[in-house]
Parts: C-alpha cells; sequence; structure tokens
C-alpha cells in the first residue's frame, strides 16, 4: 500500500483511466477495498475514500478523456455507488417524510 490514502488513491484513479477495459477497472477497484479491508482501515475513512474517488474523477473534463477513459470513469462510479451502499446501507436511502 502506499505511504498514505491520498497517495494510494492518486493511484487508483491514474489506473482506472489507463485500464484498457471495465474489467480491469473492476479488479483495481476491488483489490483497492480488499487492501483497505486487510490493513482494517475504519469505514467511515474508506468512505470519504470513495468520495474522493468520486471527486478527482469529477474533476477531470468529460472533452479530455478518450471513449475508454469515459466508460472507466462511469464503471468507477457504479462500483463507488455499490461498495458506498455496501458500506452503509441506511445512509444511501432518502429519508421519507
Amino acid at each position: 500500500m502506499a505511504k498514505n490514502l491520498d497517495d494510494y488513491r492518486c493511484k487508483l484513479v491514474s489506473k482506472i483511466l489507463q485500464a484498457p477495459t471495465t474489467d480491469h477497472v473492476a479488479r483495481y477497484f476491488n483489490a483497492a477495498i480488499r487492501s483497505l479491508k486487510e490493513h482494517k482501515v475504519n469505514g467511515y475513512v474508506t468512505k470519504r475514500f470513495l468520495d474522493k474517488i468520486e471527486l478527482e474523477l469529477d474533476a477531470i473534463q468529460p472533452d479530455q478523456l478518450n471513449t475508454q477513459q469515459l466508460y472507466n470513469r462511469e464503471k468507477a462510479y457504479q462500483l463507488t455507488a455499490t461498495c458506498k451502499y455496501q458500506l452503509f446501507p441506511a445512509a444511501t436511502i432518502p429519508a421519507i417524510a
């Protein structure tokens, strides 16, 4: 694992964008989450890690990306949403008044 989570996140985002297929994106993402679990990273820290991945991907303008990178970014969004739901299922459901 990298020196800190920010370095690790930056490397992961870079791998996501450079992945040849969305299957590779899923493998990189799953390996990162598995590593966080192995290092016993708190769930809230993991959620923040996922939020920052989304923010970093949002910061990249779509016109700067090729078609495969756009697919990879969309796959990463799907994976972060799924992971957040698994971590905090009740937090992702909007409250009904």
